[in-house]
């Protein structure tokens, strides 16, 4: 990101005038893509084949699932005044996933890196909160990917933002798994949540946490912090099927009082916000595809031959609860962090 220069001290009329002539030409931008939100654009996806042969076969395992044109799917419910381009890519041994205008074009790009990362601290068999190796690794990456959305997302609608963008992200990311509602939406917050699994399994014995004054500069927040707020708006959104985070003491009860309100707080201003471009239609395609996808054979082990991805099928679950406030605009449709 590049930051504005200090200038030595100008006329009142320079500055005025310096003033004017750039609030016009911002205003004018902020104008015309605001008005710009027509379904004008679509998501273009592209696996990118690694440079680095120890890559390969996390290159193979993603395009044998059909990773990306599972989340055309997923995030198709989102109507694109632009076209906007999903990538797995090669970053030179940098787990990460990140959202940039590349030659001014939108782009979400995850790292072959991160993926290999997601899936080496996958859990060998089901947690004791019940977390399935599957589950952790298939909500990790679609956490990391709707965090980036959600970058995306502000980007693209041209959307104010209070506070840091990466928490704004990160609560999009929540918001739009919670919507897919019921046993789905709690299998993918805990998968999401196991990526902070080695700062929080000693949470309930109150360790004390010791780090440099420096890693509070961070754009992102702390990892315990990204976790508790992750689990607090889960509670808010529904009480009962994640009353695990109060019962087992992952969420201290003073932050459990208030997470209520927290939740709807952020449902409020993403229902302002980005559900006026939401079609509802595409958004139950994509719930039907999200609970077909976390069920399906999906990321196999290095020494395995890639299995494909099921075809899109109807849920078999039962239909998903409404939330019990006013309808909702997601209603229909770390894990490693992610910037």
């Amino acid at each position: 990101m590049k930051h504005p220069m200090r200038y030595p001290l100008r006329t009142l009329w320079t500055i005025a005038t310096a003033l004017a002539a750039v609030t016009a030409g911002t205003l004018g931008t902020s104008a015309a893509r605001a008005q710009d939100t027509g379904d004008k654009g679509s998501i273009k996806i592209e696996y990118e084949v690694p440079k680095d042969p120890a890559m390969q076969k996390a290159y193979e395992m993603a395009t044998g699932a059909r990773s990306l044109e599972m989340m055309q799917v997923i995030f198709g419910s989102f109507r694109l005044p632009e076209d906007l381009y999903m990538k797995y890519v090669n970053c030179d041994g940098v787990p990460s996933a990140y959202f940039f205008r590349e030659n001014e074009k939108p782009t979400i790009r995850v790292c072959y890196e991160y993926l290999t990362s997601v899936y080496d601290m996958m859990p060998k068999e089901k947690t004791a909160e019940g977390i399935t190796p599957r589950e952790a690794f298939t909500g990790q990456l679609l956490f990391a990917v709707a965090h980036e959305f959600g970058h995306a997302v502000f980007d693209i609608y041209n959307l104010p933002v209070l506070g840091r963008q990466e928490d704004a992200a990160d609560q999009f990311a929540t918001h739009f798994l919670l919507h897919f509602g019921g046993a789905l939406a709690q299998r993918l917050i805990w998968g999401a949540a196991y990526s902070y699994d080695d700062y929080m399994k000693h949470a309930k014995d109150k360790p004390k946490v010791t780090l440099p004054i420096i890693e509070f500069a961070s754009d992102h927040g702390a990892p315990e912090q990204r976790f508790y707020n992750l689990v607090c708006i889960a509670y808010g959104f529904d009480a009962k099927i994640f009353a695990t985070v109060v019962e087992k003491g992952y969420l201290p009860d003073r932050r459990a009082k208030v997470c209520e309100f927290e939740y709807s707080n952020l449902s409020y201003a993403i229902t302002k916000l980005v559900g006026p471009y939401i079609d509802q239609a595409k958004a139950e395609k994509a719930f039907e595809t999200t609970e077909t996808w976390s069920s399906a054979p999906f990321w196999q082990k290095p020494d395995a031959a890639p299995q494909a991805l099921q075809e899109p099928q109807a849920p078999q679950a039962p239909q998903r609860p409404r939330a019990a406030q006013p309808p909702q605009a997601l209603q229909d449709p770390p894990a490693q962090q992610a910037r």
